[in-house]
């Protein structure tokens, strides 16, 4: 089939969303690459047919220089805002199942590796699903669960040998993090893991956990899925069906109900006073405010289980 690609020039407020569209029925994870661009109002504007791996487009992230990145399989995805095209697949990354990006003051990446497993498990969660995993060329393994520095040219810089937290699928690795707005650390997440994890990026170490949540069981549901720092140090995170804000040493600041399970990610608005919340298995993204909870905007993309896709969303701010 020939898929037209609509997606036009960047302007400030464009929404975006990985939502790749899945048509493999051996592979309930797999299908043709897309990222869908709504205006600023939240109506549909076009979309990109992407290239570079057969899974789900997700991560997606802007950087200080307008390159919207996303990711799929062992690919890092770069769209030119310029021209809303993809631009040809670097070979300078490690690949490595990338899942999340942030971006220091210098433009240097952090980008978290979603996998970490030798193979897939075949027992559990896993066994239920009939995903094949891309293995890392060499290595013989799905993932290591790593953390890895980029400088502005895409050299690599660092591999930070972080923890990650058990979770029951037993194949996540960093599925979410958010660089800390004064550049000195990484906090993330396994997802459906019990610990909000930070690691120290200029001296190279991991450090205590900002939250650990209580219990053994990984099947009750009191855990940790997104993360995404707001400019001034507090931290937005999701935990099932509903998002809280955290202070610097990890307090609950303001608890959002948001009634439906499965928000995956979070981007902070241009504007400072909302963000967007994405639900991978409903398929869709609610504007919050932050101050007041208040939801001010939806989308649905009528991608709910089981055709969950939705795997990242980020804004354009010019």
């Amino acid at each position: 089939m020939t898929r037209t690609s609509t997606m036009q020039p960047f302007v400030p407020g464009d929404i975006f969303l990985g939502l790749t569209e899945l048509n493999d029925p051996d592979d309930d994870h797999a299908g043709a690459g897309r990222i869908v661009q709504y205006d600023r109002n939240l109506n549909l504007k076009g979309e990109l047919w992407t290239d570079g791996g057969k899974h789900l487009v997700g991560g997606l992230e802007f950087d200080e220089n307008g390159l919207l990145w996303a990711f799929n399989d062992l690919c890092v995805i770069h769209v030119d805002s310029k021209t809303g095209a993809q631009l040809p697949l670097a070979d300078k990354f490690l690949p490595r199942c990338y899942r999340s990006a942030s971006f220091d003051a210098d433009g240097n990446a952090y980008l978290g590796e979603h996998m970490k497993a030798k193979s897939k498990p075949t027992e559990g969660m896993a066994a239920r699903t009939t995903i094949k995993f891309p293995v890392i060329p060499g290595e013989g393994v799905l993932g290591f669960g790593f953390i890895y520095k980029y400088d502005v040219d895409w050299n690599l810089k660092n591999i930070f040998e972080c923890e990650t937290a058990p979770e029951f699928t037993h194949f996540k690795g960093v599925t979410h993090s958010s660089l800390h707005p004064n550049g000195q650390f990484v906090t993330y997440a396994t997802e459906t893991g019990k610990r909000l994890m930070r690691y120290d990026v200029i001296n190279d170490r991991q450090m205590p956990d900002l939250v650990k949540y209580p219990g053994d069981d990984p099947f009750d549901r009191v855990w940790v899925i997104a993360v995404k720092y707001l400019p001034d140090g507090r931290l937005l995170v999701t935990r099932g069906d509903f998002m809280e804000l955290l202070d610097e040493q990890g307090q609950v600041l303001k608890a959002y109900p948001l009634d439906t399970y499965g928000w995956t990610d979070i981007e902070i608005c241009a504007d400072g006073v909302h963000c967007f919340v994405s639900s991978i298995w409903e398929g869709t993204v609610v504007k919050v405010n932050i101050e007041t909870g208040e939801i001010v905007g939806n989308i649905d993309t009528g991608m709910s289980a089981p055709k969950r896709c939705l795997a990242g969303i980020a804004e354009f701010s010019g």
